[in-house]
């Protein structure tokens, strides 16, 4: 073989290795089935995402029910509007993580993926924040409105009883505070893994040979 034609086979040889090398990392930060990638990382995040607003849709509707109906009774009043609003924001924070994760599943360079998905995580960290505060003390309004569904107004009837069941979100809201501390993934799960997938990819990206 000549000289040029070993030249030209080597050409041949490195394309062909420069190509698989760019579709392994296409793959790796992709959502198609079968590659492992972003999208399919972020998946269970989006179905969750989807049974939280269909949850919200109908604790809204319930809970405004409660508080139409029950104008005369101030603490029913209030509970039903308190529970409203969660309910609205459970709505609302799905609909973002959903839009965010929408954005990370087109196709985009990796360091454009990169910083999306720190946009998710960073809107994630605040919604997980504000949502365990405030949820731990809305399941005393779900018990309060369980006994408005028996036709009695616990606040007015037992409010030692109800101020328990405060005493007891408090504490519950300790200890959230001290668990988030040590929560090394306040993103959730299926964010982090998605962040660690982009950066497989982008020192895959920027090994010698590349």
């Amino acid at each position: 073989m000549t000289e040029n034609g070993m030249e030209f086979d080597e050409l041949k040889a490195g394309w062909a290795a420069l190509d698989r090398r760019l579709t392994q990392v296409e793959g790796r930060a992709s959502g198609k089935p079968g590659t492992g990638g972003v999208g399919a990382e972020l998946r269970p995040l989006v179905l969750g995402q989807a049974v939280q607003m269909v949850f919200g849709l109908a604790l809204a509707f319930g809970a405004g029910s409660l508080w139409v109906g029950c104008r005369n009774l101030p603490s029913l009043l209030v509970t039903g509007l308190l529970l409203h609003a969660y309910a609205v924001a459970m709505i609302v924070a799905a609909a973002r993580n959903l839009v965010l994760a929408g954005r990370v599943n087109q196709a985009a360079p990796v360091l454009e993926l990169q910083h999306r998905v720190a946009a998710l995580r960073a809107w994630r960290i605040r919604e997980g924040r504000w949502f365990g505060i405030v949820g731990c003390f809305m399941w005393v309004g779900l018990v309060i409105w369980g006994f408005a569904l028996l036709g009695v107004d616990i606040v007015a009837a037992r409010p030692l009883f109800v101020a328990s069941l405060l005493a007891t979100a408090a504490v519950c809201l300790a200890v959230f505070v001290v668990v988030s501390r040590l929560d090394r993934a306040p993103e959730g799960s299926s964010v982090r893994r998605a962040a660690e997938r982009l950066a497989e990819v982008a020192r895959f990206g920027d090994e010698p040979g590349a």
